[in-house]
């Protein structure tokens, strides 16, 4: 009897061996469910302009390791962190049930949440602002279980506005510094950065247009290209149109003048002119008036031209007017006043003439007065030195013309030095000097 209920239960274990084994197999081969993780959600951003959600079944407040954005598509964001960028305003969304509105960074473009504190209803399709902004987390509305992350705007400053206002203001002028690099005293154009914050699409294409054709103090950005695809010019890039005759530069005005021939065709003979070509020619003075019942802008602008080639040296004042509209502006008339004749000469078929003095350096001599007593006559230059197109240096010269021919001819003399022999002079200053004689000593 003992015998056989051990091998009774002996048996029972067996069985419940073969059961255990059976339900471990079992197991086994039964798919696990992992718990659902941040890493499992929709986390992207920016890229796609789309939202990081986070559902139900996530923890309340995850840890997002891999954010990004178009406003920095090459950098890790961080929560907390504010950024600073630069981007164009496009439009309103009012699709959702946060804030935002759309910008352009690049060629991409991005949602940015915002609050209706901020005055951002101000911005009009284009204006250039930049923005202070952080990635923030906001939760759905009837559904706290779920949290959007996007770009939130903390602060933003206008740029440039694409909507003009009326206006009268100077944008350029010169004015005379210290250029630690000369060691002297120049005189250099100086630009309106006031301005430069509000300056609308229209403006910018009007006076980007007129700087297209006269030097702005324009340099290589090291090494011509064989292209010579990299000259900066001061005007062109207050304007933030990049290197004269670039597609950045071209491409802007092309699509703003699209529906003006003239200029399209002007456009087409973009020629790049540095500092040190042998034709020169630079602003004085740059005025702008805009009128926006009219929708003209107005640009009066002073130019003086070196040619050092010919030995001349010219001024004129132009006055450009355009006509725009939302997205198009036009060449409407352009009016060219010739200012190179001296009201103070005696003699209205003023002279002037430039002397090169080195790379870079041109003198240029524009005849002033004349002032004739009896066989004496006097002859006032106005004398300005030009390096690399900046004025470092102006002054006025007087020479004296004898032309009592009954002694030894015509004596020349620079007035206020005694030790002063024309022919020691630079050649040309003698041969234009020497011009003079026919002219003044044989009436």
């Amino acid at each position: 009897m003992k015998t056989k209920n051990m091998k009774n239960k002996t048996w029972s274990l067996v069985l419940l061996a073969i059961l255990l084994c059976v339900c471990t197999n079992a197991c086994k081969d039964k798919p696990v469910t992992p718990n659902k993780t941040e890493s499992d959600s929709k986390l992207e951003i920016g890229n796609k302009n789309e939202d990081i959600v986070q559902s139900k079944s996530e923890k309340k407040t995850p840890t997002l390791s891999k954010l990004s954005s178009v406003l920095r598509p090459n950098e890790k964001i961080e929560f907390g962190k504010i950024y600073t960028d630069t981007v164009n305003f496009i439009s309103f969304d009012d699709n959702y049930d946060y804030w935002y509105f759309l910008a352009q960074k690049n060629k991409d473009t991005v949602q940015i949440m915002y609050s209706v504190d901020i005055p951002i209803n101000e911005l009009v399709k284009g204006d250039k602002i930049e923005i202070n902004w952080e990635m923030k987390r906001l939760k759905e509305a009837g559904d706290p279980e779920i949290s959007y992350v996007k770009p939130y705007l903390v602060s933003f400053k206008k740029i440039s506005s694409t909507k003009p206002t009326d206006k009268n203001i100077k944008v350029l002028w010169r004015e005379t510094i210290y250029d630690e690099s000369l060691k002297t005293d120049v005189n250099t154009i100086v630009l309106n950065k006031d301005y430069q914050k509000s300056i609308s699409k229209p403006e910018r294409a009007a006076l980007g247009y007129v700087a297209t054709f006269i030097g702005n103090e324009c340099e290589w950005d090291g090494k011509p290209n064989g292209n010579r695809s990299n000259l900066t010019c001061m005007l062109l890039s207050y304007l933030d149109l990049g290197y004269q005759c670039s597609d950045n530069h071209l491409n802007f005005l092309k699509k703003s003048f699209s529906k003006d021939t003239v200029a399209l065709k002007k456009l087409k003979r973009c020629r790049t002119i540095p500092n040190t070509a042998t034709v020169q020619s630079t602003f004085n003075a740059i005025s702008m008036e805009t009128n926006t019942k009219e929708q003209t802008i107005l640009i009066n602008y002073e130019v003086t031209v070196i040619n050092m080639r010919e030995n001349g040296v010219s001024s004129y004042t132009k006055i450009d007017t355009f006509k725009y509209d939302e997205d198009q502006i036009i060449v409407l008339t352009s009016e060219k006043i010739d200012n190179s004749t001296s009201p103070n000469a005696t003699d209205k078929s003023n002279n002037s003439f430039v002397i090169s003095c080195g790379s870079g350096c041109a003198m240029t001599y524009s005849e002033g007065k004349i002032v004739s007593e009896n066989n004496v006559k006097e002859v006032t230059f106005k004398v300005e030195m030009y390096i690399n197109e900046k004025l470092s240096e102006e002054y006025y010269q007087t020479y004296i013309y004898n032309c009592d021919i009954s002694k030894e001819g015509v004596q020349l003399q620079l007035k206020g030095d005694d030790g002063f022999i024309i022919e020691e002079q630079h050649p040309e200053i003698q041969e234009n000097l020497k011009s003079y004689i026919g002219r003044l000593c044989n009436k």
